[in-house]
This record gives structure tokens, C-alpha cells and sequence, in this order.
């Protein structure tokens, strides 16, 4: 067996720009991630808590993002929205570096999301359009790979540069990150590939065109329920568990880091060969594993206090090793089962609902979960447990979704 399907690689001949430009992306989005709410603070005087309100406000203001770019993406293609969305974070990044006052922050941060939210749905349609038959999944959880790769080099290179320059550090990062855009944008750009097959015909509820014919897709219906509960899980780690770790169960500094880093670990290593594993299996019951063992994980994390016998570090550790098993299955399969629904002609606009539920999610989970947290410290486990087997019931109406027969379509010129 090749190493490449050992590893649950796709087939990339031809489409190595590709790759290299979500490399790219990755790396850059990473030296600027971890810093994204102290540069603005350390580098610009703005108080902590105007640049949260801020971010807040321009996530809200970029939350019709996903649902304008399907059309975009349905008419002209998504190699060309994912250039012209990366173009577009270019500018904002560089916008960045001369703004200095709070509605200048606004306003590119809002931007800056925008070009986000037209970035996923044209990138998740590129991928379905170049993917040969039946690898879309690995696809998907290569790009999740690359993405956790260069999230932890560009942390770990950005950590350096302020470290040894201050606040011009700060802002090395932010022109780093613009140029990265950049790059990926000539890449992709540049990039000509794909062959010419004939039009599938779209048939069923989503024969027509526009988000009316979308909606009326009753299987994609249940999938949009799905995705709102998994983007919330998804978000528990990184919003509430070092607020848990640390307020809740005032345990040390240094463990949410350390849970966090097996995390990433776990996905780098995992990821590709899980979505080969899980490719003879249907993806709703794929998905109704990965709600399955997320909720285990949920319920692992809420009897961290009662667990006074055992070192409680231990258990954290078992339960983000559960919650990682649950991201591994779910991330990829998610996503194919989106495009494997959608006719190509209206898989921008399946696409961008999906974004604009996860632009939902990222807006109601801080408050939410952190509501929920002061109320009670099992109380945000046992919600997201009750929504992982909500999802659980939903995904039972689904029939396995085949990946299409057709052969890999032509790329947009």
C-alpha cells in the first residue's frame, strides 16, 4: 500500500498549488491567530474590552458573509472567490497596520471576516470541483491538517517575533499575514487544472435555482440542524475550557495549553487517516457516531468535579482525547456530506448557509456558554450533550448520501 493511502492523503497530481496555498493560508492565519485581540491592545492603546465589543460587532456585521457568497460562487466560480476573497484579507491586513483609532478596527475587522465568510464556501466548492471520485472527505481533512500545521509553526514563529521586537513585532505579524494571503491568492490564481465532463442534471427539490430551491432540500434541512449543534461542540473547546480549567476548577496555568496542544497533536497525526477509515461508512451514521462521542466527551468534562478520587488532570486529559476522536470523524465528513447533497450548480449557496450557521454559532457561543458556566459548571456539558444527541436523532432520517459517480468537473478558467 502507497504511504499516501496509508495516510489517507488524496491523489494531488496537478493540484499541488492548491495545497501549497492552503499551506500557506494556514501558516499565515497562525502567526497572527493567537495575537489577534492583543495586537490591537498592545500595538494600537485599545483598551481590552473595546477591542472584544469591537471584534463582537464586526462578526455581526459579517454574518450575511457565507449566504452572499453561494450566489457569487454559483455564478463565477470558487477559484475565483477564494482569490478575490484572499485579496480582500490582504487589504484589510494591511489596513491594519495604519488604522489606530476604534470604528478603523470596525470596520477592517468586519472586512476582515467578510473575506472569511467568502473564503470557506468558495474553498469547500473548489475542493468538491478538483477532489477525484470519492476523496473529497480526505480532502477536507487534509486541509484541516495543513491548517493545524501551520496554526502551530506561524504561533510559534509569531511568539518569536514579539519576543524579539516588541511592538514592531506586532506589526510583522500583520504584514506577514497579508503577504500569506497574498501568496495564496497568485497560487490559486495561477492554477489551471481539472478536465471538462458533461453537466450533471440537478434533479429533486434543488432542480432549481436560488436559496428557495436550496431550502427545499428536506435532507439538507436536517443537515443545517446538525451543523449549528457541531459548530457550538466544535467551539466549546476553544471558547469555554480554559474559562472551566481556570475559573471553575482553578487548576494551574499551564493545563489548558497542554490540552490544547494534544488537541492539535492528535488532529495533525489523526486526521487524513480517519477520514480513510470512515470512507466505507455511510456519512449520516458517520456523524451520528461523531454527536455520539462528542456527548461522552461533554459528559467526562462535567464529572471533572465529582471526580475526587482521580487526578483531575487526568481525566481533562481523557476527555479532550474523546473530544478530539469526535472532531476527527466529524470535520471531514461533515463537509462531504454538504457537497455530495448539493447539485454543482447550487453548491455555493448549500455552502454558504452552512457558513453562515457557523457565523452564528461563533457570534452566540461566548455569551452562551460563559452564561451558562456561571450558572452551574456542569451545566454547559450537559447542554452541548442533550444538542450532540438532538443531532443524533436528526441524522436518523438520513439515508447514506453515495459520493457522485461523475468524474472530477473542470476547474473555472
Amino acid at each position: 500500500m502507497a504511504v499516501t493511502e496509508l495516510l489517507g492523503l488524496p491523489r494531488t497530481r496537478g493540484r499541488l498549488p492548491l495545497v501549497a496555498a492552503q499551506g500557506v493560508d494556514a501558516l499565515g492565519t497562525g502567526l497572527f491567530l493567537p495575537f489577534a485581540v492583543v495586537y490591537f491592545h498592545a500595538a494600537k492603546g485599545i483598551s481590552l474590552p473595546a477591542v472584544g465589543a469591537a471584534l463582537s460587532v464586526a462578526a455581526l456585521l459579517a454574518l450575511p458573509a457565507g449566504p452572499f457568497a453561494g450566489p457569487l460562487v454559483d455564478r463565477f466560480g470558487p477559484r475565483r472567490i477564494v482569490v478575490a476573497a484572499n485579496l480582500l484579507r490582504v487589504a484589510t491586513f494591511a489596513g491594519y497596520v495604519f488604522a489606530g483609532s476604534l470604528w478603523q478596527l470596525v470596520l477592517l475587522a468586519a472586512l476582515t471576516f467578510w473575506g472569511e465568510g467568502l473564503f470557506w464556501p468558495a474553498s469547500g466548492a473548489l475542493v468538491a470541483q478538483v477532489a477525484d471520485d470519492g476523496q473529497r472527505a480526505r480532502w477536507y481533512a487534509m486541509e484541516r491538517t495543513l491548517r493545524n500545521v501551520g496554526i502551530g509553526l506561524g504561533g510559534l514563529a509569531g511568539s518569536a517575533l514579539v519576543v524579539a521586537g516588541g511592538t514592531g513585532g506586532y506589526t510583522a505579524i500583520v504584514v506577514l499575514n497579508a503577504a500569506s494571503f497574498l501568496l495564496a491568492a497568485v497560487l490559486v490564481a495561477a492554477w489551471r487544472g481539472g478536465r471538462a465532463v458533461p453537466p450533471r442534471t440537478a434533479r429533486g427539490p434543488a432542480a432549481g435555482r436560488g436559496y428557495r430551491a436550496v431550502l427545499a432540500d428536506r435532507a439538507f434541512r436536517r443537515v443545517l440542524v446538525t451543523v449549528f449543534v457541531f459548530a457550538l461542540c466544535d467551539l466549546a473547546l476553544t471558547v469555554l475550557l480554559s474559562a472551566y480549567v481556570l475559573g471553575t476548577l482553578r487548576l494551574p496555568a499551564w493545563q489548558p495549553g497542554v490540552l490544547f496542544a494534544l488537541n492539535t497533536v492528535l488532529v495533525v497525526l489523526a486526521q487524513t487517516v480517519v477520514a480513510r477509515r470512515v470512507e466505507r461508512f455511510g456519512k449520516p451514521r458517520t456523524l451520528q457516531v461523531a454527536a455520539a462521542v462528542w456527548a461522552v466527551a461533554f459528559l467526562l468534562f462535567a464529572v471533572v468535579p465529582l471526580a475526587a478520587p482521580l487526578p483531575v488532570f487526568a481525566v481533562l486529559t481523557v476527555a479532550t482525547a474523546v473530544f478530539t476522536a469526535a472532531e476527527l470523524l466529524q470535520a471531514p465528513t461533515s463537509s462531504a456530506l454538504t457537497v455530495a447533497l448539493a447539485p454543482p450548480h447550487l453548491r455555493g449557496r448549500y455552502l454558504g448557509l452552512e457558513e453562515l450557521l457557523w457565523g452564528v454559532a461563533r457570534v452566540l457561543a461566548p455569551v452562551t456558554f460563559t452564561a451558562l458556566l456561571a450558572a452551574g459548571p456542569q451545566l454547559p456539558w450537559l447542554v452541548l450533550a442533550g444538542c450532540c444527541m438532538l443531532a443524533v436523532v436528526v441524522l436518523a432520517g438520513l439515508k447514506a448520501v453515495p459520493e457522485p459517480a461523475a468524474t472530477r468537473e473542470t476547474a473555472d478558467a
